[in-house]
């Protein structure tokens, strides 16, 4: 019993596709909406007589192809802490349930999903109560549990809820099912290293100006003494001035305002570093560097699923159902 194949859902950029692809799987098919999103998932990958089959709620039986995995960064701003967390009542937030229809339907083997952290305590935990309910009435054993990127090859500050769930007709024991184990974060330097990203005198005069704000001039932050440390991170995102050292906070679609030093110069975090944070390796980021811009690919890596959390949950499943078939 092996899993050769995988059906990406709320498919993005890819961060998903790439991840369980470095494991071995072969990819059939895309589903997603965006436009934009496609745009750049197929100058990054692979997708000759690929087919993108749009809206997942549309999709019927006998309309795709056989799968062994379904993978889905199913939408996020329903639940998410910094939103207005309306959960089902949000169409958004409905995605979860035609997931588990296609579930029902095409009876993948197993299923990889991910979600914000804020799930898990969305509406006192009958959010996910809900959605594992659900899982199980589509004929899967459902596990998940919340995983830093930080802790997967990637020094940034991402907390994500995952769920992996097993088709019960397969008869496994799931309770053999093992998650990865964290690994060394690596230096934030090895990310920075986009050369033309250098702010301009717009971007330099409301930082200087972000720093004299109410809040912030109580503090007395020197930008002189900011310039003396290499690859200090500075997020504007909120009115207080927040500063990170060796990682960077989480990504988001609608994230600006992240500056670093580098050379004892300010600069702004870009698009393509955002993609290198999220695990794309540096070929995939230099696919798109000039022919996406700079603003889509800070939203779009936002946007995205961790490649290397993938990764290491696809080698899991992978370990998992070759111990299955040994035994």
């Amino acid at each position: 019993m092996k899993i050769e194949t995988f059906f990406d859902f709320c498919s993005g950029i890819g961060a998903g596709r790439l991840g369980l692809e470095q494991c071995g799987f072969k990819c059939v098919g895309r589903s997603d909406t965006s436009r934009l999103a496609d745009i750049t998932y197929k100058l990054m990958h692979s997708t000759e007589n690929e087919k993108n089959y749009g809206d997942l709620r549309k999709i019927q039986d006998c309309q795709l192809p056989n799968f062994d995995l379904l993978i889905a960064g199913f939408p996020c701003q329903s639940f998410s802490v910094i939103g207005k967390q309306e959960g089902f009542k949000d169409n958004r937030g409905q995605i979860i349930f035609h997931i588990a229809r296609l579930l029902a339907i095409y009876q993948p083997k197993c299923f990889i999903l991910e979600n914000v952290k804020g799930l898990v305590t969305h509406d006192n935990g009958k959010t996910i109560k809900t959605i594992i309910n659900v899982l199980n009435q589509a004929g899967y054993i459902t596990s998940y549990r919340v995983i830093a990127s930080l802790n997967f090859g990637v020094p940034q500050m991402r907390e994500r809820v995952y769920f992996i769930g097993f088709q019960k007709n397969l008869k496994i024991d799931v309770k053999k099912f093992r998650w990865p184990q964290p690994i060394p974060t690596p230096n934030l330097n090895q990310f920075l290293i986009d050369e033309y990203n250098h702010p301009t005198k717009t971007d330099i005069d409301y930082f200087m100006k972000y720093l004299v704000n109410p809040i912030n001039a109580s503090r007395k932050y020197s930008f002189n003494d900011f310039l003396k440390e290499e690859y200090l991170i500075l997020d504007t995102r909120m009115s207080d001035m927040r500063l990170y050292r060796n990682k960077v906070p989480t990504l988001r679609a609608q994230r600006d305002g992240i500056y670093y030093i580098k050379n004892s110069e300010l600069r702004y975090l870009s698009g393509y570093e955002a993609l290198l944070l999220q695990g794309f390796p540096k070929y995939y980021a230099d696919k798109v560097k000039t022919k996406v811009s700079n603003r889509h690919l800070l939203m779009q890596a936002g946007n995205a699923m961790t490649v290397n959390v993938i990764n290491a949950l696809g080698n899991c499943i992978k370990t998992f159902f070759n111990q299955e078939e040994l035994e």
